[in-house]
C-alpha cells in the first residue's frame, strides 16, 4: 500500500515530487486509488482527515504490503496538476476510488457500503468492498470505539426518562411540591413509579 498525504507545502519536496508519485499511479491501469480531496478551513474536512490517515494504522499487513492500493490525502487546490481525473471535486470533503487509469471513477457517497458517516469503520468497509479483500485489518472484529456503551459499567436494561436531565437532578425533584411547569409534568409524566 502506498499512503500519500499532499498538500500545498509538501506537494514539490524531492526530485520525484508527490505529484509526480501520484500521477504514475493515476497512469497505471492495475492501481486502486481511494483520494480524499480536502479544502484547507473546511470543517467537515477536518473532521474526516483525521479517520481518513487512521487507514495506515489498522491495515492488515497484507495489505499494507500491496503496491497496488494507493491511499492519498491531498488539498483541493493542487486538483489542477494531477493526470487522469476527469470529474473535478464540486463539495468537500471528497472521496473517490479510481483505477483504470482514470476510466473508472466512483464517489463514496455513491457506493454499495452500509453506513457512510466518514468514520473509520466505513472507509474499511469501502476499501474491502473496492479492493476485493475480506481479512483488509489487522484483526477480524470491527474496530471498537470507546464509548459509555462498551464500558463495562454501562447498565443496558436502565430506562431513562425525562430526556437529557440528570439523574441526579431527577432525584432532587419532589413530586409533592414541584417547582415550575417542567416538573410538574416530570411528576404527574414522566417519573417512573
Amino acid at each position: 500500500m502506498v499512503y500519500l498525504e499532499i498538500n500545498k507545502k509538501n506537494y514539490n519536496k524531492g526530485k520525484i515530487t508527490l505529484i509526480d508519485k501520484l500521477n504514475k499511479h493515476l497512469n497505471n491501469k492495475q492501481d486502486k486509488i481511494f483520494i480524499l480531496f480536502y479544502m484547507e478551513g473546511c470543517g467537515p474536512c477536518n473532521q474526516t482527515r483525521p479517520e481518513w490517515s487512521k487507514l495506515k494504522n489498522v491495515l492488515s499487513s497484507k495489505t499494507l504490503n500491496r503496491e497496488d492500493i494507493v491511499i492519498v490525502s491531498i488539498d483541493k487546490d493542487l486538483f489542477g496538476k494531477l493526470m487522469n481525473i476527469k470529474k473535478a471535486p464540486n463539495s468537500f470533503p471528497n472521496m473517490r476510488f479510481i483505477t483504470n487509469a482514470g476510466d473508472n471513477d466512483e464517489a463514496y457517497e455513491d457506493s454499495d457500503i452500509h453506513s457512510k458517516d466518514r468514520k473509520i469503520d466505513s472507509f474499511v468497509e469501502w476499501l474491502k468492498l473496492k479492493s476485493g479483500e475480506n481479512n483488509i485489518t489487522k484483526s477480524e472484529e470491527p474496530i471498537k470505539r470507546y464509548t459509555k456503551k462498551n464500558s463495562k459499567s454501562y447498565k443496558k436494561t436502565r430506562k431513562v426518562y425525562g430526556g437529557k436531565w440528570s439523574s441526579k437532578y431527577k432525584r432532587s425533584i419532589n413530586c409533592n411540591r414541584p417547582k415550575g411547569f417542567s416538573q410538574k409534568q416530570y411528576c404527574k409524566y414522566g417519573r417512573n413509579k
